[in-house]
Formats: structure tokens, sequence, C-alpha cells
């Protein structure tokens, strides 16, 4: 029988082309997990043989946290806490732990104890009074965080123009208008997103969970508030999104790491001043912790979308619809500090005119590397890379393009994301992504290239 402290990290719960890809990457690493489990089971054996050695202990808690087995690592490093007068920066990390656990109360007792010994110094001190704000932060009953942001973008095709010289106008080639061609854009643009929970106290962790986004681009070349039929520049763009709910646990005891949260969601869209779009709709979202390395999240959700009437809006009303989306992602740890994601993304829009109706699928690896910085002590970055593709069908042919042939669109996308930490709320995020869309037809097929840079700030 194993020790409670040495329990297995592989537990079923991975399905279809996400499970696929979290799967792969767990077959690459075999040969090393195999040789970590070992090790633990060694280190096991040691500290059965030798219980008073300290050292021991610290090296199996150690082994336990790089397997994934952070409940094991934080029941061992306990251990240590029993010897006399136990050093604060053992509390430091074992309330790390706890919070990555979700356990905010143990981290924030154990974080209290470590900042009231005077030996806490320097950068483990400094950890320890940010984790301390976060803790406390998160034990509140109402509870508000988010981020904010500033950044400065480049994009060689913000509109998506057709990259082709000729495109169809009533099933006829023709060439494309000087100032519909692919041109380039600069944008300034502004981001807050503010989540509230408000903790209603049950057993099964109930709380009622507000989000609010609000997005601002200004475009260099874009002035003014006027509309054109055709338009030759991108729009200056106002978002918001709310949404609300109850959050909660469904079976606390059974499946403690299950939350659903049931929801209504707003949005609101403003181009060059003037109303564009607005959605009203209801969802769902999944979230499932099955270990402490694999997450898995679903959400479902579907929208009325309402177009305003105006020159540059086509039938408006023939727009006008519902749009249904599922979206599933499984995240895997792969080793301390590394992830593999993978993203499924399923829509569908239902409009008046079967040209406007479509329905995607999109999917989306990503894989993402947590390290420390190489010019500051104390201090982490972050570099995520990630590779899409999706693929949108029609409902049918478009008679102002071609009445024969139906749009398919097939579009790739690449990118890369650099978080800089310089303090632990103010980061700097340098972005770039190229995208490429091989549609059928000549009008859709476009690709742009963006980089950016921001400077974000979290509370």
């Amino acid at each position: 029988m194993q020790h409670p402290l040495h329990r297995s990290m592989s537990r079923p719960g991975m399905a279809g082309v996400l499970g696929l890809v979290i799967t792969a990457s767990a077959s690459a690493q075999t040969d090393s997990t195999t040789a970590l489990d070992r090790q633990v089971d060694e280190a096991f054996r040691l500290v059965q043989q030798q219980p008073q050695d300290l050292a021991q202990w610290s090296r199996y808690a150690q082994l336990l946290i790089r397997s994934g087995n952070y409940e094991g690592g934080v029941a061992a490093l306990e251990r240590l806490l029993l010897e006399p007068n136990p050093s604060p920066e053992l509390r430091v990390e074992i309330a790390l732990l706890y919070f990555r656990l979700a356990s905010y109360d143990m981290a924030e007792s154990m974080v209290r104890q470590a900042l009231a010994d005077d030996r806490l110094q320097g950068d483990k001190r400094a950890v320890a009074e940010a984790l301390l704000v976060n803790t406390t932060q998160r034990n509140k009953r109402s509870q508000i965080g988010g981020s904010a942001s500033f950044g400065y973008r480049h994009q060689s095709n913000p509109t998506y123009r057709s990259d082709r010289d000729q495109v169809l106008s009533g099933g006829v080639l023709g060439p494309l208008a000087a100032d519909q061609r692919p041109a380039s854009d600069n944008d300034f643009n502004v981001g807050l997103r503010l989540q509230h929970q408000y903790d209603l106290e049950r057993q099964n962790s109930a709380a009622i969970v507000s989000t609010l986004g609000a997005y601002v681009v200004d475009y260099r070349h874009t002035s003014g508030r006027d509309i054109q039929a055709t338009p030759t520049k991108p729009y200056d763009l106002q978002v918001l999104d709310f949404s609300t709910g109850l959050q909660f646990k469904p079976s606390p005891a059974k499946l403690p790491g299950l939350t659903l949260r049931p929801h209504v969601l707003l949005s609101d869209v403003v181009a060059q001043g003037h109303q564009f779009l607005r959605n009203a709709g209801l969802g769902v979202d999944m979230l499932w912790r099955l270990n402490e390395r694999t997450l898995i999240e679903l959400g479902a959700n579907g929208q009325h979308r309402d177009f305003a009437s105006r020159a540059d809006v086509t039938d408006a009303a023939l727009l006008d619809g519902r749009l249904w989306s599922l979206r599933a992602r499984v995240a895997r740890e792969t080793a301390p500090g590394q992830e593999l994601a993978g993203e499924y993304v399923l829509r569908h829009n239902s409009t008046a005119r079967d040209y406007y109706d479509y329905t995607s699928h999109e999917v989306r690896v990503t894989y993402s590397i947590i390290y420390a910085s190489p010019f500051k002590d104390s201090s982490y970055w972050t570099t995520a890379l990630w590779v899409g593709a999706l693929r949108r069908n029609y409902g049918g042919p478009d008679p102002a393009v071609i009445a024969t042939d139906t749009r398919h669109d097939r579009e790739w996308r690449l990118g890369v994301n650099q978080i800089v930490r310089i303090t632990p709320v103010w980061n700097v995020v340098l972005t770039a992504e190229h995208a490429r869309n091989q549609a059928t037809l000549p009008n859709f097929r476009y690709k742009n290239t963006s980089v950016s840079a921001s400077v974000l700030r979290t509370f």
C-alpha cells in the first residue's frame, strides 16, 4: 500500500482531439517521468528508514513537487516545521504551494507566520508581502480584481483586405480597386478588465461572479466620425462587455475540482463613434481541475446579434440573428513552470440569408514556459508560442460575389507572446502574430502580420 504522500498523479479524463494533444506531449516525456517516479520511490524509502533525517524529507518534498504532487509536497514540507525554530523561508514555500492549491486561508496563515519572523529578509520577504496581499484579497467575502493595459500595435493589413490583384463581382473577375488593397496601420489601445466575486458562504462555494471589460482602439490614419458605404480605413472601436452569474460546485464532496457558472452576457460595439453591434445572451462555463497538473475548461453560450442600420452595414436586418459558441480547453502542466494547452472552438452563426450563415471549427495549441528573469533576481518571465487553424463554411453562395460558388475559409495563425515582469503588478507584454486565410474565393484571401507592445497592470 502506498503512503498517502506518495499518491499517483495519472488519472483518466482526456478525450477527443484535445486529449490527443496532451497525451502526445505526455508520451514524449515518458522516460523522464519514469525516472522521476523512481527517484520519488527511492526518496520515500529513505524517509521511512530515517524519519529523523531532515535532509531526506526536504529532498522527498522537492521530488514530489517536481512530479506535480503538490499536496504531498505540502505534507512533506510541513514535517520539517515540527523541528525547533524552522526557517521562515520554509513557511513561504509552503504558503506558495497552498496558494497553488487554492487553499487561500492556509496560505494566508502560513505567510503571516513567516512575515512575523525577523529572519525573513530581502527578496523572500518581498515575495511573502506580495503573497499576503493576494491571499488577503482572495479571502474577503467581496473581492474585486483585474487588469488594465495600454499598448501600441502595428498591423500590415488591419482590415483583412484581399491580397489578390483580381476579385469577383457578380461572378466576373475584375481588378481590385486601389483604395481596397491591403494597407498597414498603427493603433493605440487601452483595455480594462474587472472581476467581482461575492461569496455567498455556502457549503458548495457559491458566489456571484461578475465581469466587466472595456477596450478602446484608436488608429493613426483614422479620424472623425464619418461613415462611408465602402470603408477604406480601419475603424476606431469602443467595446464593452459584461457578464454575471452564480458560480458554484455542484458536487463539492465527490467532485471538489468541478465548478459551474451559468450566466447572462451583454456586449456593445461602437465603430467610428456610431452604434455598430449589440449582443445579449446566456451561457454556462465549466471548470474542472482533475488534479494539480490538469485543468479542463468548457464554455457554451448563445447570443442574439443586433446590427445597427448604417451606411457601411449592408442589409443590417438580414445580418441580425443568433451566434452559438462552444469552447473546450485542456491544459496540462508538463513540468514545473511549463504548460501545454489545446483548445477547440465551434461557432454557428444563423441569420436571415444563407450566405451570411456559417459554421466554423477552430483548434489551437499553446506551449508556455515560466522562467527566472536573466536580469533580476526573484522576477519571472513567461514565453508562450501558439499555432492555430480555422475552417469556416458558409451556408450558400453570395450572388453579389458569385452565384455558383459558396465561400469556404481556411485560416492559419502563428504567434508568440513574451511577458516581462517588472514588479509583482507591472508587466511589459510583447506579442507577434501572423494570420493567413486561404479562402476558396479570391475576395476573402488575406494575410496580416501584427506586432504589439503594451504595459499591463494587475490588481
